[in-house]
């Protein structure tokens, strides 16, 4: 309880503070503060502080998008801020898709803010507006919060997204993302792609999981969550526990790294550690 009324007053502070800036300086802000976040080694103990960091980051961007109007950039940092927040601060699962749920949205206004693809998406579709579309970042986080939300339901939302041609427009998605930047996010449109074809409901292939992932682990060694869905995606779907044993154990040893991946990095050393317990029990 004290914890959500320090965030409250904390960011009725920053509203105040925020009262006659210009949209710029709000975005510069809220960058700067997005940055120092990711750029922040996760641990457990700093994971409040750093969630009451994240919530000032949305805050600021949403202030600046009162203010900006459909600015395509606070659109896609909108879309990228509530899937960190879902996906490393959020437990409870109902919320953690309500946030991407709202990741998504801003993400897809973020598409429309682009009049090229609001009229191509009006004539031909939104698969055809997507195959020429260029904002790769806007690309990614749409797909990434569109994904998780329905890997969020489990099995029965899969299947559902599937019988509503949901699937057709991820792969769609993240095949342009692939053309345009398969090293955004350190590899992520090889990673989504991968987890993709491990997790579709009716069409599984787990030799393109393995190439994608591959790939994404030779290209990107620094960012550890690429090991990590190879543990997740291919070695434990194969049931290949020694190998995911050992795999897991090189992400616990490996240096954290500089930068920008401290804070995922630090979360996929938590969850490896998690994840090696269940492994050894399955080794017996």
């Amino acid at each position: 309880m004290k914890r959500t009324i320090f965030f409250g007053i904390t960011l009725f502070a920053l509203g105040a503070l925020a009262f006659g800036q210009s949209s710029q300086d709000l975005v510069s802000q809220a960058d700067a503060l997005f940055l120092e976040v990711e750029s922040t080694l996760y641990t457990p103990e700093i994971h409040e502080t750093l969630k009451g960091k994240m919530l000032q980051v949305i805050d600021l961007y949403e202030q600046a998008l009162e203010r900006a109007g459909e600015d395509v950039y606070i659109l896609t940092e909108l879309a990228h801020a509530y899937y960190v927040l879902a996906d490393i601060f959020t437990e409870d699962t109902k919320e953690k898709q309500k946030l991407h749920i709202a990741g998504q949205e801003y993400a897809e206004r973020a598409l429309r803010a682009d009049p090229d693809f609001a009229a191509l998406e009006k004539e031909k579709g939104f698969i055809a507006a997507v195959k020429a579309h260029g904002n790769v970042a806007a690309l990614f986080w749409t797909y990434s919060n569109w994904a998780r939300k329905i890997d969020l339901g489990g099995l029965g939302s899969l299947i559902a997204a599937a019988f509503r041609g949901d699937d057709k427009k991820l792969y769609a998605i993240m095949e342009r993302c692939i053309e345009l930047d398969p090293g955004f996010e350190y590899g992520g449109p090889l990673r989504a792609l991968a987890a993709y074809w491990a997790k579709h409901p009716f069409k599984k292939d787990f030799d393109k999981v393995d190439e994608l992932l591959t790939q994404a682990m030779e290209d990107y060694p620094q960012y550890l969550e690429n090991k990590l869905f190879y543990v997740q995606y291919y070695l434990i779907p194969k049931k290949m526990w020694a190998e995911a044993k050992a795999a897991l154990e090189e992400i616990l040893a490996a240096d954290v790294g500089e930068g920008d991946v401290l804070l995922q990095n630090g979360m996929v050393k938590v969850q490896a550690a998690e994840l090696l317990e269940e492994v050894e029990e399955k080794l017996g």
